[in-house]
């Protein structure tokens, strides 16, 4: 579908009147051309090749900070042009720390092209350390008057902020919980209710992590990030519980939950205070949480074993409950309000009280792994930088710079992906030469021609990217590079020779890079993941089991490979849809063993919150009850890693989830609230095994509705990251 031309117009308008007042500015105002060509490629650099969005303030920051980095990078890279080898070794390290730092979050992947182009302009001969003072002169006005532009200039539209979003999700959600309290006091099901049940469902579908465009998505390491992102995941698994829960209860003839009804209407008051709190934004009171706090206590002491439905109502509106809470206390990192004391605070919002070194260390420490394709395109980019760095040295290649560039804007996270980007930034690179050394030819060297002809092309080639796919931007962009440097040096038509080669080269080797490094890019890392992950929830599937039935817990940590192995998969996931899917391949749904495992995650986090490890395990007679909860987890853990070996082996299992459910232990006899919570353990990790199952086989199909009560259905794509202790 062809994108509409006014905001890509306006957009290319934005960045065109800032890049060409520097330049000529620079060049025809103060007669320097090195302050012109930097001041133009500033803007390009965080113009055109970054994504820099948000609200004006949010936006002028990035700014601001991106011109501060481009300030170190141009300085590194004019010291370091004294060599071809130190450049390129300067490359290596640059390329890697930049394209890693995009686990910062999106507002660091937005800027990390254009701050790369900041290194690899001034990183070519000649060596002239004496001219950094006009370079960073140049980079200076640049960045101002994109500042300006940015600010002033047909300013864009700002979308509604996601906090007013959750506020909204988090009102329908408790809207919806006082008429289910009033349901189960007096059980009723009528046609409204049920048309407000899929509202709920379709609202929290629309605030899923997904659905928000890349830029708005709180996927930072600071606190408030990692706040608005808990607290959003709490809500949308708010919404699953309430409607899991009116599903359980649309049998005819239910009886009353009366104590259930009083922990649901408690919960929806607190989600009207969470709603509240995110449309103040900063303010000085927490949500309270004493009403909730003393109805979950009343609710647990009086559980005690009886019909299966009533059962699953009750740990459905407990786990309701405990995401309400969990919202209330989350949004305090957010919007300012006291925290709640570290003995008080749920060890998932361990990062309520944690410095920002810490946090920013723990993200960059989660993705020092091979499986993180964070680390792999950080190494894929930072070696194809170096190896064309090295290229255009020693080959002394004339306008070196375009190799790089063609390397650093063509170069994707898989050989197949890589193809057809090649092919068509190659055609459009050789229709543009061939403009262009026609233009070259026909004007000549009259400078006024190239004057008026460079905001033309400058316009329409920020345009044409966009709008007409990358060969016309390619095309664009050579005859752009003519018109520019017709100006500094008297033209010949070979420029747009070498423009072509540089591309040809800077594209090969970004080809070649691609196809020795991770090839086969988020396909085949999503798979080897995805399986890691099956076998992580299978171990942790028998640990919790343990702790539920009093047993020896093997290993204390195990928690934190189940949540890192979870973010590695929604991470490779992302990049899995960024590539391009083989023809007539529809694939398994990936999408939905990364919810799966989110899910589960998440469930088996809460259930060890509930009810922690004892210090002494139980002793006395042997209890039936547990040994069958234990008995049903490591079968239930079996499938799994059966499933995990399908995964691996590209095939789909047949049968296991039904083999778990002819073995699944029955309610226990006794009113242990450890029994009743793994009892709803074992259902929700057969569920979601069947799940898997049809993801696997291309057809996730509906949500699961009758996830047993505290499985967290459809979770947000990136709630496991800011709901668990575990590093990241």
């Amino acid at each position: 579908m062809r994108r509409p031309a006014g905001p890509a117009l306006r957009r290319s308008i934005r960045v065109s009147v800032p890049a060409l007042v520097g330049f000529y500015g620079g060049l025809y105002g103060l007669g320097d051309s090195v302050v012109a060509i930097y001041a133009l490629f500033t803007v390009i650099a965080l113009g055109a090749l970054s994504e820099v969005t948000g609200s004006p303030d949010r936006r002028l920051r990035t700014f601001l900070g991106a011109a501060a980095a481009g300030v170190v990078l141009v300085s590194l890279g004019t010291l370091l042009a004294v060599s071809t080898w130190a450049a390129a070794a300067g490359m290596l390290v640059v390329g890697f720390v930049v394209a890693y730092a995009g686990t910062g979050g999106p507002r660091v992947v937005g800027v990390a092209n254009g701050l790369l182009l900041l290194y690899v302009l001034p990183c070519f001969p000649p060596f002239q350390p004496d001219t950094l003072d006009q370079r960073l002169l140049g980079l200076v006005l640049g960045a101002a008057l994109l500042i300006v532009c940015d600010r002033w200039l047909l300013p864009r539209s700002v979308p509604t902020p996601v906090p007013d979003r959750m506020a909204v999700l988090a009102d329908e959600v408790a809207g919806f919980a006082g008429a289910l309290a009033n349901s189960l006091r007096v059980p009723a099901r009528t046609a409204p209710e049920l048309a407000r049940q899929r509202e709920v469902l379709d609202s929290a579908e629309d605030l899923r992590i997904t659905k928000l465009a890349r830029e708005e998505r709180p996927l930072g390491p600071g606190r408030r990030d990692r706040s608005l992102l808990a607290t959003a995941a709490a809500i949308r698994a708010a919404a699953d519980r309430s409607v899991a829960l009116a599903d359980l209860l649309s049998a005819p003839g239910e009886p009353p939950h009366p104590r259930t009804a009083d922990l649901v209407a408690e919960s929806g008051h607190v989600l009207h205070g969470v709603a509240r709190t995110l449309q103040a934004g900063r303010q000085a009171l927490p949500v309270d949480v004493i009403g909730l706090d003393a109805v979950l206590a009343a609710h647990g002491a009086a559980r005690t074993p009886g019909p299966a439905t009533t059962l699953r109502a009750g740990l459905a509106a407990v786990a309701l409950a405990e995401d309400s809470r969990l919202a209330a206390l989350a949004v305090s990192g957010w919007s300012g309000a006291p925290r709640p004391a570290p003995a008080d605070t749920p060890p998932m919002l361990w990062f309520l009280h944690a410095g920002r070194a810490e946090l920013w260390g723990r993200r960059l420490r989660a993705h020092l792994t091979p499986r993180s394709v964070y680390l792999q395109n950080a190494v894929r980019l930072a070696l194809g930088l170096a190896v064309a760095r090295v290229v255009a040295g020693v080959f002394d290649l004339q306008h070196g710079f375009w190799v790089l560039l063609a390397t650093l804007s063509l170069m994707r996270t898989s050989a197949s992906a890589d193809r057809p980007v090649l092919v068509r930034a190659f055609a459009g690179t050789i229709v543009g030469a061939v403009l262009a050394a026609g233009v070259l030819v026909l004007v000549g060297d009259h400078r006024a021609v190239y004057v008026w002809l460079l905001p033309v092309v400058m316009v329409a080639t920020f345009a044409a990217g966009p709008l007409l796919g990358l060969a016309a931007g390619q095309a664009g962009f050579t005859v752009l590079v003519a018109a520019l440097f017709a100006q500094l040096a008297p033209p010949t038509w070979q420029l747009a020779e070498v423009r072509l080669v540089d591309v040809l080269v800077g594209g090969v080797i970004g080809a070649v890079i691609g196809a020795a490094v991770w090839p086969r890019g988020g396909g085949g890392e999503v798979r080897r993941v995805a399986a890691d992950a099956l076998r992580a929830v299978a171990d942790d599937a028998e640990a919790v089991a343990a702790v539920l039935s009093r047993s020896p817990v093997a290993d204390a940590d195990e928690p934190d490979r189940l949540h890192t192995t979870a973010v590695l998969l929604e991470h490779a996931y992302v990049q899995y849809r960024t590539e391009p899917m083989p023809h007539g391949a529809a694939g398994p749904d990936w999408l939905a063993v990364v919810l799966v495992v989110h899910r589960l995650d998440s469930y088996a986090g809460a259930l060890r919150e509930r009810h922690p490890a004892l210090l002494t395990v139980r002793s006395g007679p042997a209890d039936p009850d547990a040994d069958a909860l234990r008995e049903a987890a490591a079968d239930v853990a079996r499938a799994y890693r059966r499933t995990a070996d399908a995964v691996a082996e590209d095939r789909v299992p047949e049968g296991l989830a039904e083999e778990c459910r002819g073995r699944f232990p029955p309610v226990p006899a006794e009113g242990d609230s450890r029994l009743l919570d793994g009892w709803g353990w074992l259902h929700a990790l057969c569920d979601n095994l069947a799940r898997v199952r049809r993801a696997l086989a291309g057809d996730a199909g509906p949500p699961v509705t009758s996830d047993p009560p505290g499985s967290t259905r459809d979770a947000s794509r990136s709630s496991a990251a800011s709901r668990r202790r575990p590093p990241d």
